[in-house]
Formats: C-alpha cells, structure tokens, sequence
C-alpha cells in the first residue's frame, strides 16, 4: 500500500520496474543508473562463469541455479533495451492496481505497457481464433515473402535490429567463440536472415554454459515471439529419447526449425528403414537431423575422405546423402535377413556415415552437436545387445599412436587435422568403433585425430 492509498502487491514484477524505468525526475534517473548498471554486472558475471564452466572450472550441482541468474539477466536486460513509453507504463500499472468491476471481470492484459516486440512475455500464447501479437520484420529484404510494413512497425523492428546486431557483434569478438569456431563467427556482409541462421548453428557446437549464456543474450534481444515454435515452424524428426531442441528460431517471417522427437520419421532420408530395425526410432531421428545440418550449416564438413571437404560444394554434399542412403539399405537388409553378426558391422558403418559431418574445428565435448554424436554409439551397441552380444564393441579414445599399434585402428581411412607427424597427436573422434567377432574377426575402426580442437 503506497502513502496514497493505492495496493501495488498484486501488480507483476515487470510491469513495476518497466513503469520505475520510464518515470520523470532526479531520483527515477538515479534508479535507472543503477538498474542499468546492475544488468551489466550481470552480463559479465554470466560470461565469466560461462567461461569457467567451459573449462570446467565449475561445480555441475550448480548448473540450475545458473539457468536462473541466466534467465534473471535476460530479463532485466530485456526491459532496460525495450522500455515502453512513460505515459504507457504508468497507466499500465494504474489499470493493474485499480479494483476489478465485477460487471467487467479483471483488468485486460491488453491495458498494461508491453515493450514492441516482447508482448507475449506477458499474454502468452493467443486465444483460439485470435491472431498473435504482430511480429515486425526486421530486415524487409532478407526476409523470404516478406511484405511492406508500416512505420509503427519499423520502428520497433529497427529497435530490435539494432539490438540483434550488437549480440552479432559482441558474439564475433568473444575470444571463447573464436576458440571453438576458429575465428570470427557470424559472417558480416551477408544478411540479417543468413547471420541469424549461422549464429544458431554455432551455438549447436559449443559448450553448454557458453551456449546457455549467448542464448540468455539473444532472448534479451529479440522479440520473445520469434523464439516460441509455432505450426508454421519446420520440424525435423528427432529420436523419442531426446528432449525437443529449437535449431535455429524464427526470424521475422522466417519460420524456425525445430529438432522434434514426435515428428514423423518415416519418409525423406529414412524412407529405406522397415521400421522394425532395433532403434529404428534413435537411428531415424539421427539420420533427419545429419541430413538437415549437412544441407544447412555452411560451416559443415565431410570426411568420407581423409580430408576435410566442405559440405556446401554441390559435389561433397551429393555424395554425403548417397553414402548414406547406401549405408541405411545395406543395414534395414541385415537386419531383415537376421545376419547376426553382420548387422552390428552395418550398424557401425551407418553410426560412420552419420558421424562423417563435422567441424574444424571440432564440436566442444558436451555441446548438443557432440551429445547428438554420442547417440550413434548407444545405437550400435543397442544393435549388438540384440543382434550379436558376443561381438566386442570399442570406442576408440586415448593417444593415436598407441590405437594404431593396437589394431584398434588401421591408419588407410583416418583423418589427421593439427598434429606435425602421421603418428602423433589425440583422438578427437571416433567415426566407426572397432569391432572383434568370432565371424567378423578384428574391423578396424576409423578416427579424426590431431594435436588439438
């Protein structure tokens, strides 16, 4: 109760600091200084703990109360770029704080102040048989079929621009970035559309806290209706065993993608599966989810070699998709003909094919790109338990010298990136296990090795 008589404690947070943001006076300045400041002192301490934790200087039973602070910034952050106007935010907070008409019923959500861009922070989805809040573009000519827009529109589409273009900016000369992406990310002279698209792929591949804090950016960015999937968003089928994972979000117009495990998988690049090969459902989603990337990351490459070939040359990129095909027919008909020990070889050779899409340099160890990996793996010795639990499967891992002495690998196929000689340097991923059986006998696996990421 304020000394004029006015009840504020049911009003929401935001709407009580959005209206002390946009208030008159010495002292409404004053806060505002130090609000501002208080959200930089979060950005930096997010950052550094993103660093920490990347390299795993940071104990994981903190990891949620992380995701808070995180998400805490954002939103402080998102209400210092986005302030309504003054005479708006005060008669929002008036209207929330006045006494419900009974004739009426409560106050409209549609009366309180709402920053352009973020309205369904505080809506929520709309009602069935309203249309949603206007998503202005924000780059009229890269936006695919995008339409004329008023000035009111442009307006707020350029303030969220104008904020997107810093995080670009801030992301290209974060030295964390660079270390995992080999230099500046996020290509400049493209785009809005482009750069939004390469952004979002980068942070498929970095570690986990890093990501978390360049999304924390982002959301603080852009308007929150771009970030939420729709029915209008691709969706690319994703194994049951996996949590739904946002790609790459909305921009504007641009509808988002979304990695979603109730998603279809029959059809497109699993069409030559049955159905009812052991995890149909795991190697399906994970064959989607390759395809799309090697078709959509300009930053992929191929190693059906023993070199790196980027997957945007028309050429690499028609071979990747036949190799795999290849691989999915030759293992739906082990399995179909229950060869036993030849459907775990199939399995390690498709689990191969699926792994040939990388990066240079490589995905950061824990980043969804390199969890999505991993899950290759499970599949093969989910196939071995079923199939042949005699065969021995072996990840291979550790120096390179001592797996090539070993047998564990043979040395014709694998890739070398950074090491000074053929035998030197770390496994940094295993494409294909090795395999032992009393049929198979000894299948060498293949690596990618180096002396660095």
């Amino acid at each position: 109760m304020t000394d004029r008589g006015t009840d504020l404690t049911d009003v929401p947070f935001e709407e009580l600091l959005a209206t002390v943001l946009c208030a008159e006076g010495r002292y409404a300045e004053l806060f505002r200084e130090h609000v501002t400041r208080l959200g930089g002192v979060m950005q930096q301490g997010l950052l550094r703990a993103a660093m920490d934790r990347a390299r795993g200087g940071a104990p994981g039973e903190e990891d949620e109360m992380w995701q808070c602070a995180a998400e805490l910034c954002r939103r402080l952050v998102s209400r210092l770029n986005r302030r309504p106007a003054p005479a708006q935010a005060v008669a929002g907070v008036a209207a929330a704080a006045r006494p419900a008409d009974p004739a009426a019923g409560r106050a409209s959500v549609a009366d309180r102040a709402v920053p352009p861009g973020d309205e369904e922070a505080v809506t929520g989805p709309p009602a069935a048989g309203r249309p949603g809040p206007h998503r202005p573009d924000v780059d009229g000519g890269a936006v695919p079929g995008s339409r004329p827009i008023s000035p009111e529109a442009w307006e707020s589409g350029g303030q969220a621009r104008r904020a997107i273009e810093q995080v670009f900016a801030d992301f290209a000369d974060a030295a964390e970035v660079r270390r995992w992406t080999g230099g500046r990310p996020v290509p400049p002279n493209v785009g809005l559309v482009e750069r939004w698209r390469a952004f979002h792929l980068i942070l498929l591949r970095l570690p986990p806290a890093l990501e978390a804090y360049w999304v924390a950016r982002m959301r603080s960015a852009a308007p929150v209706a771009w970030l939420e999937p729709t029915d209008g968003w691709q969706r690319i089928p994703a194994p049951a065993r996996m949590a739904a994972r946002i790609l790459v979000p909305g921009c504007g117009r641009f509808a988002g993608v979304l990695a979603d495990p109730r998603a279809p998988k029959a059809g497109g690049v699993a069409a030559p599966l049955s159905g009812n090969e052991p995890g149909y459902d795991v190697v399906a989603g994970l064959a989607h989810q390759m395809s799309w990337l090697a078709a959509t990351d300009d930053a992929a490459h191929s190693v059906r070699t023993r070199q790196l070939t980027p997957l945007r040359d028309p050429r690499e990129s028609v071979g990747y998709t036949e190799l795999l095909t290849e691989r999915l027919v030759k293992f739906s008909q082990a399995v179909a003909y229950d060869e036993t020990e030849l459907c775990v070889l199939r399995a390690a050779q498709l689990a191969e094919g699926l792994r040939m899409v990388v990066h240079r340099p490589l995905a950061a160890p824990d980043s969804w790109w390199h969890r999505l990996r991993d899950e290759t793996v499970r599949f093969v010795r989910e196939v071995g338990a079923e199939h042949a639990p005699h065969v021995a499967i072996t990840e291979i891992t550790g120096r390179y010298a001592e797996a090539n002495n070993s047998g564990l690998t043979d040395g014709r196929d694998d890739v070398r990136l950074t090491s000074p000689s053929e035998s030197d340097g770390l496994i940094l991923d295993c494409l294909r296990p090795h395999l032992r059986g009393a049929e198979l006998g000894d299948k060498p696996g293949r690596v990618v090795y180096g002396a660095t990421y």
